[in-house]
């Protein structure tokens, strides 16, 4: 693969960014409760190995019922949510290296390129975090890139950082690389590897991307204060396998 930038190159990029980040975070507007904006915003997921078909096939009804904006599923299940939402506007999303970020960059391309012919049009890819933390930014750019090369647009490339095993200056690498190989967004979290979201990461990653990508929050967003708490801070999806109790609050 073609070599983006080197060393030096990507630690400038990773540096001005850091020089740019805003001295007070911005306050975003969230979704009136309720409304199908606020549905929308909502990937209804289920990540869980031992998941059923019974299980994947109530996942894509409640998908429907409350107007999510997509379900997110592993590779597995990705035809049968396929079938089961054929001419529905919701979305099948397809978790990509997931959930260690540390599979090999054909493995994650292979993955990608069967999930898209499987009927896919989202992936929400797992980044090496521990290549990140390495500071091995063009292999970390490449796996990334390999990806989106097998799924190119109009299929949506989320990127999964991984924020809690990664220090501020990691997640705005993570956040620059991401941006770099042309994802549209850049996602908190597997839930299944330490602290989900956070507020103040959702901050720091939004104040990083501004306008050039969108946030996702995932990991732990099971209510709608804390729905409510992360759009304020910049999340314009949230993966959750809570969606369900979540509409039912919202509209309560």
């Amino acid at each position: 693969m073609t070599t983006r930038y080197t060393q030096d190159e990507w630690l400038a990029i990773i540096n001005e960014a850091e020089r740019n980040l805003p001295s007070k975070p911005i306050e975003y507007k969230a979704p009136i409760l309720g409304t199908e904006d606020f549905a929308k915003s909502i990937d209804h997921t289920l990540l869980k190995l031992g998941a059923t078909e019974e299980q994947i096939d109530l996942l894509c009804e409640e998908a429907n019922r409350y107007n999510f904006k997509s379900v997110c599923v592993r590779l597995t299940w990705i035809e049968r949510a396929v079938r089961n939402l054929h001419g529905s506007p919701v979305a099948v999303a397809c978790v990509i290296g997931f959930h260690e970020g540390t599979q090999s960059l054909s493995e994650k391309a292979q993955e990608a390129a069967k999930a898209v012919d499987s009927g896919a049009t989202e992936l929400d890819m797992v980044i090496n975090h521990v290549g990140l933390r390495e500071k091995q930014y063009q292999e970390v750019y490449n796996d990334v890139a390999a990806v989106r090369n097998v799924a190119p647009h109009p299929v949506i490339l989320k990127v999964i950082l991984e924020t809690s095993q990664l220090s501020p200056r990691e997640i705005v690498a993570g956040c620059k690389i991401a941006e770099a190989a042309r994802a549209d967004f850049v996602k908190t979290s597997t839930g299944f590897n330490g602290q989900g979201a956070t507020q103040e990461n959702m901050r720091l990653m939004k104040s990083v991307v501004g306008d050039n990508m969108k946030v996702k929050a995932s990991g732990g967003v099971r209510t709608v204060n804390e729905c409510v708490a992360m759009m304020e801070a910049g999340a314009e999806r949230i993966g959750t396998s809570n969606g369900v109790s979540i509409m039912e609050e919202s509209t309560a």
